[in-house]
């Protein structure tokens, strides 16, 4: 079947962030490799600054090589999408779901934040990294939230998750969830999203700076295309937005309760969240029973 117009559009843009990432990738590694093979030859003043830029560049190889194995996923993901029927409304992110397979996780989430560190969007790989996602944004505790306020990756596996999250780990680990690695993604100069990945290969420890890779690439998707010799008037974002959960109606409900309840927002949010908790049912359903004046909380 051929691909309408619009994901034909999004295909041809994933090959290509693909292959301008491989070839930044490729130009890293050689500007590291010079740099290395300087080193040892440099007089001892220059020394430090061969080792600073090889180091540099190597990390901008890893990160632009995770970057274009993301866009190759997501391109392949593009093209068997119209061979496997799926429920667009509760489909998850193509890139969120190629983020994922690239780190060989059971799933992959990326929560935005806004400057009250109160979550904003959320775009998960599959059905249970959203769920995952609906029960920290319902609890108020979590990984995600976790690594935003203490602006450093965070890993729990086993019974440390239900520790570290009284109420949150035992909900998630329901899931079939077994461990969970988050880490801070800045922007703007702030630290407003984290990834947060389940069930990460743990054989050697999480691969944090492979995290941190796939955060970066995920956030630059969100920005305005740029593509080397592409049109872009033509380019447009991956899907990640418009597959995401926005929880505005849920801060539109949480400024109604605390018009009602003489309360502040945040107060408010906790009524909201609490209601959701006794009621087994999410926290957007409930805040949109709120917004539509079938529920009110006072």
């Amino acid at each position: 079947m051929p691909l309408p117009p619009e994901s034909g559009r999004e295909l041809d843009q994933a090959v290509q962030r693909a292959a301008v990432e491989h070839r930044r990738a490729v130009r890293a590694a050689e500007i590291a490799a010079r740099h290395e093979t300087q080193l040892s030859t440099a007089a001892e003043g220059m020394r430090a600054f061969h080792t600073r830029m090889a180091v540099m560049h190597r990390q901008a190889e890893k990160q632009h090589r995770t970057a274009a194995r993301i866009h190759a996923a997501h391109a392949e993901r593009l093209r068997r999408r119209f061979d496997e029927p799926l429920d667009r409304l509760a489909a998850p992110s193509d890139l969120m779901a190629a983020a994922c397979e690239t780190l060989g996780a059971s799933g992959a989430a990326l929560t935005l934040f806004g400057t009250d560190q109160t979550e904003v969007l959320t775009a998960a790989s599959n059905r249970a990294s959203r769920a995952a996602q609906h029960l920290e944004f319902t609890f108020g505790q979590g990984p995600a939230r976790e690594t935003i306020r203490l602006h450093k990756p965070v890993t729990a596996a086993g019974l440390e998750i239900a520790a570290t999250w009284p109420i949150y780990g035992p909900a998630v680990e329901q899931l079939g969830i077994g461990a969970v690695s988050a880490v801070p993604v800045a922007m703007a100069g702030q630290t407003l999203a984290a990834l947060t990945v389940f069930d990460p290969p743990m054989a050697h420890g999480p691969d944090l700076e492979a995290f941190q890779a796939t955060a970066e690439t995920l956030i630059a998707s969100l920005e305005s295309p740029s593509l080397t010799g592409a049109d872009a008037g033509s380019a447009r974002r991956p899907s990640l937005v418009s597959q995401a959960d926005l929880w505005a109606v849920v801060h539109q409900a949480a400024g109604m309760v605390s018009v009602q309840c003489h309360c502040g927002t945040g107060d408010a949010l906790a009524l909201i969240r609490a209601r959701a908790f006794a009621e087994n049912r999410p926290v957007d359903e409930v805040a949109a029973d709120i917004v539509e004046r079938t529920l009110r909380l006072n």
